[in-house]
């Protein structure tokens, strides 16, 4: 009989010890959940909305070109993950109107631009000048020069106010495209004189889409603008907290060179 009492005994210990196994574990899983939980929300990445703009924003390249560098690399100075979202250029700022996507990259400040978004800080200085085939003569100082020539231009673009301006009052001749490469052949073709674009992006969309043509295409001399290229943002409290972060990152950026030194080892 005491036998029998004594493994009864030593028996619900061991469910009790069990049970209590049991329960520390469920609890501990509990606890594992909650703290994944709050990770994965802190450092769930923002999504920044951004075109096709090689080679200083390039989907395919390893590390998306040398402004999406700077716009990573200051936000992460602030602490904050994001997430680069290729799109068209249209659609990548409505993303951000729509509240899908907290930023884009990059765009200019303009009148219209101003009155719906915030900017940032500049991110990069765009120079934007007129490409045209050596073998058609093309030479301009004012926007009135250009009302003789058929220009190309890709949607969405903000090229300078002066253009703009004449473009909507009918004072030039403008033929706007969805994708920029087509700018390329267009002109190849003849359907229109000159198209402007950045520097560095006009020069390599001559070398990647028409590089037979490469030495026969040129760039005229005077620049149509030269402006700060920036990120946009929503104008509410949260979008403007972000924009706080990402200007004093990228400020630690400038200051510290490694700006700079991200556009000098830019890919040619």
């Amino acid at each position: 009989m005491y036998k029998q009492r004594a493994q009864f005994l030593n028996s619900h210990r061991q469910v009790s010890v069990f049970l209590q196994w049991i329960i520390f574990f469920c609890a501990s899983l509990a606890s594992m959940s909650i703290h994944a939980g709050n990770k994965t929300i802190s450092e769930r990445p923002i999504i920044v909305t951004t075109g096709q703009w090689s080679p200083l924003i390039s989907e395919s390249s390893e590390h998306h070109g040398p402004i999406s560098v700077i716009v990573k690399e200051a936000f992460a100075l602030s602490d904050v993950n994001i997430e680069f979202r290729f799109l068209p250029w249209k659609r990548a700022m409505k993303e951000v109107r729509s509240e899908r996507a907290s930023a884009s990259s990059v765009w200019r400040k303009t009148k219209q631009r101003e009155e719906e978004f915030l900017f940032s800080e500049g991110v990069y200085k765009s120079q934007n000048v007129f490409f045209h085939l050596k073998s058609k003569p093309f030479d301009w100082q004012r926007v009135s020069d250009l009302k003789k020539y058929y220009i190309g231009a890709s949607l969405g673009y903000a090229y300078s106010k002066d253009f703009e301006k004449a473009e909507e009052q009918g004072d030039i001749s403008v033929f706007r495209v969805n994708k920029e490469p087509s700018l390329i052949s267009m002109l190849i073709t003849g359907r229109i004189d000159v198209f402007p674009a950045n520097k560095e992006v006009g020069l390599e969309l001559i070398r990647t889409q028409a590089p037979e043509v490469f030495n026969n295409v040129t760039m005229h001399p005077k620049s149509l603008n030269s402006t700060d290229l920036r990120l946009v943002f929503r104008k509410d409290k949260k979008s403007r907290a972000l924009l706080k972060k990402f200007n004093a990152g990228l400020l630690q950026l400038k200051q510290s060179g490694r700006f700079d030194e991200i556009y000098r080892i830019r890919p040619r």
